[in-house]
């Protein structure tokens, strides 16, 4: 009987077999749970995380872009601009020179003057630039003018869509005549500067009242 008792305590029940199972079924199932929530929250993150990135690139290769574009047009700007400095350093300084020419010290230096003039002129101003010095050849013969010019002075005005400029000049000058020594004159000219055979020369020239 005692050996029966001890053999029967060595060997499980079916109750107990069956219990066993179950636990092992249950642990394999929640196992399993675990591993597909795993799996399943790891693929939501990829493809979450994957988005994301596409994303970022797309907005970083519009900004690239943008700041390409941006930079591009900053560098035609400043070229523009300093081709305009340029241009208006060229017009001002043929501005001043041309001035200078219609204001003849003497009459002995009237035909060089009649010359720059002419040289200097183009358009409207051009046509009547010969009749224009042969009458300041004429007023310098009748009164023996001479001219000193004290101050001269010229600033860009405006740009126009054709490419000339409107330079301001401001002169003053001391003439002597028949009649009166070192009398001081001063005004101003509008001198429109258009671009001619490679440099600028005046296209019109009128006095500045105002």
């Amino acid at each position: 009987m005692e050996g029966d008792a001890g053999t029967s305590r060595l060997n499980p029940t079916d109750e107990e077999i069956q219990a066993a199972e179950s636990a092992a079924d249950t642990d394999s199932d929640a196992g399993s749970a675990d591993t597909d929530s795993d799996a399943g929250s790891a693929s939501v993150a990829g493809r979450l995380g994957g988005g994301w990135v596409a994303a970022i690139a797309a907005v970083l290769i519009i900004v690239a872009a943008a700041l390409t574009g941006v930079g591009y047009l900053l560098l035609q700007w400043n070229a523009r601009s300093d081709q305009i400095a340029r241009d208006d350093a060229v017009a001002l300084q043929a501005a001043k020179d041309c001035v200078i020419a219609t204001q003849a010290p003497d009459l002995a230096s009237m035909g060089a003057a009649q010359g720059r003039i002419v040289d200097c002129s183009t358009g409207d101003f051009g046509a009547q630039a010969v009749f224009y010095s042969s009458m300041m050849m004429e007023a310098y013969q009748a009164a023996n003018v001479q001219v000193e010019v004290a101050d001269l002075r010229a600033a860009v005005e405006r740009h126009h869509d054709d490419g000339s400029v409107d330079v301001l000049v401001a002169v003053r000058t001391k003439v002597t005549n028949s009649e009166t020594a070192d009398q001081e004159q001063g005004y101003r000219l509008r001198v429109t500067m258009q671009r001619d055979d490679g440099t600028y020369k005046i296209a019109n020239l009128v006095q500045v009242t105002t």
